[in-house]
């Protein structure tokens, strides 16, 4: 019993130190590109212009996206096909969700490695970006990151499905038809609020 309760208290711990993460790495990017795309407008007033301002653009929207599936995965909105899960009662969804979660985490490590040696090739062709002359391969370090964060979550998911009753979508949110909720309860529960 002790066990188990120190367990659930690392898994806790561990989803909230990804949400902190999640939630800065996306927060500050959008900031950033907010604040250098206005400066920028403003600039052109003055018939001036920052001329990295494209470039660290995407760059962020790389951040975004890739740390972004991260925090899709961990709040339960990602997209899913919910068809046969929505159908299902008891056991067999409870099944399918621990099928889903470690089949989707498997696949996210697997990805994650793949994508990190694409970086390294990159890092090997010392490829820089266009304007900035920045190394492409710190950019593209990201990728890696976001997919493991990722898999991390759906690891997560897998041993909350297990540890747990009913079907969960993410450590944090419990299937929508196993509460009775409809998406806005449960885009509530995953941030924690009553609902």
């Amino acid at each position: 019993m002790k066990v188990t309760t120190i367990g659930t208290a690392a898994l806790r711990g561990l989803d909230i130190l990804l949400r902190q993460i999640e939630e800065k790495v996306i927060a500050a990017s959008v900031i950033l590109m907010a604040l250098i795309l206005i400066a920028n407008v403003v600039l052109r007033f003055f018939n001036r212009s920052f001329h990295p301002t494209e470039e660290l653009s995407q760059f962020l929207i790389f951040f975004v996206t890739f740390v972004g599936t991260s925090y899709a995965a961990r709040t339960g909105l990602h997209i899913r096909m919910s068809l046969l899960n929505d159908v299902l009662k008891g056991a067999p969804r409870k099944a399918l969700a621990i099928f889903v979660s470690l089949t989707t985490a498997l696949v996210l490590f697997y990805v994650a490695w793949l994508s990190w040696r694409y970086v390294q090739r990159v890092g090997l062709q010392n490829r820089v970006s266009p304007i900035l002359q920045w190394p492409v391969y710190y950019v593209y370090l990201i990728m890696p990151l976001g997919f493991l964060l990722t898999g991390l979550q759906y690891t997560l998911t897998f041993i909350r499905n297990i540890i747990s009753p009913g079907a969960w979508i993410s450590y944090a949110v419990q299937h929508e038809n196993e509460l009775g909720l409809g998406a806005a309860a449960c885009e509530k529960q995953a941030a924690g609020e009553d609902g």
